[in-house]
């Protein structure tokens, strides 16, 4: 772990490798173990800066977040016969581009508490290819899903805790930037919303 901060600014990385299990689903009736090696590498940006008024603390919250992720399936170790697949191993990598911003108002605070409500949005942008003897095929997913928060933050010394419930609505899905919200429905947006809840937890430093 790579990290670096100023003035609310900070900017993070990591590399890592991990091995272990999975099921995939291998006709009407079975699942099927599969081992698979996984290397993953991901650098974030991240700024959090505010500033405080009469009627409240008003603070932006943003990140951008860039990931590539490669899983490699080894059926030829994972013990299936060769009736059941078609190929020995397969490699997926999966590129993420995934900014976010949200906006934060901080309307009631006291020494080690405060209570605040945010409205932002999250995009994913994700890029996979799949490898499978010197064949490969690219799928493509885009969407940006639009949130209201309310959430409070306790603050115990340098660790802080925050829980929170986001209000996220149904992803608008697009192939291209410029038509983000030519095919979108706001009704139908609002509607199919879904109710999350989340937590953030740390030490400042």
């Amino acid at each position: 772990m790579l990290m670096w901060s100023q003035s609310g600014i900070s900017l993070s990385g990591s590399n890592m490798f991990n091995m272990g299990q999975t099921v995939f689903y291998a006709n009407s009736q079975d699942f099927m173990p599969v081992n698979f090696e996984n290397r993953s590498n991901k650098i974030t940006l991240s700024i959090f800066r505010g500033r405080r008024f009469k009627w409240g603390t008003f603070a932006l919250k943003g990140n951008f977040s860039y990931s590539i992720n490669k899983f490699k399936y080894l059926y030829s170790m994972s013990g299936i016969s060769a009736d059941n697949v078609t190929e020995s191993n397969i490699e997926t990598m999966t590129s993420n581009l995934i900014p976010s911003l949200e906006l934060w108002y901080i309307f009631l605070q006291k020494e080690s508490v405060f209570i605040y409500t945010s409205v932002g949005s999250y995009g994913i942008f994700s890029d996979l290819n799949i490898t499978s003897n010197n064949n490969e095929n690219t799928y493509e997913y885009n969407t940006l899903i639009p949130f209201i928060r309310i959430g409070t933050q306790l603050n115990y010394g340098r660790f802080f805790i925050n829980p929170f419930i986001s209000f996220d609505l149904e992803g608008f899905t697009f192939e291209e930037l410029g038509k983000i919200f030519e095919n979108s429905n706001l009704q139908s947006q609002f509607t199919n919303y879904t109710l999350r809840s989340g937590l953030e937890f740390g030490i400042m430093f």
